[in-house]
């Protein structure tokens, strides 16, 4: 006879809500991250020397790589609070932030917060949290 592992409805409300909020801290902490190596020189010095052909280059290049950075960033941290499975909050994630952005939720969120790069947090926050949210299918229930 096999032993059969049974969740409880509660124990997998739980397991959604820790994936949902673990997935905004990381979301959040991320672009706060991002935020604070602009802020403090370390992209701001380079991107103010930029013109326009490197402006092209910097959205061509430097973006993909801040994103790949991010997502390789994103997995483990989530891996190690032990959120599973973690590759479709990565890979879901960072559309939904993108989305956000394009609609300029980041911008009517500025108005309320004050701070243009807590708002950014805050979409990316509710971003991660909405892919947690929609990618929760894959947790077992039985």
């Amino acid at each position: 006879m096999t032993d059969v592992t049974r969740t409880s409805p509660r124990s997998v409300v739980f397991t959604v809500l820790y994936r949902v909020v673990a997935s905004a801290v990381v979301g959040f902490g991320l672009v706060m991250a991002w935020a604070s190596a602009y802020q403090n020189g370390v992209l701001n010095d380079w991107l103010n020397e930029t013109d326009m052909s490197e402006f092209v280059l910097l959205v061509l290049v430097a973006l993909p790589i801040a994103l790949v950075l991010s997502v390789l960033l994103a997995g483990p941290v989530l891996w190690l609070v032990r959120v599973r499975p973690v590759w479709p909050i990565v890979v879901l994630g960072p559309f939904v932030v993108a989305v956000a952005h394009w609609f300029r939720l980041h911008e009517s969120l500025r108005d309320v917060v004050g701070n243009k790069w807590v708002a950014s947090a805050l979409v990316a926050a509710a971003g991660y949290a909405l892919a947690a949210l929609l990618t929760s299918y894959k947790i077992k229930r039985s």
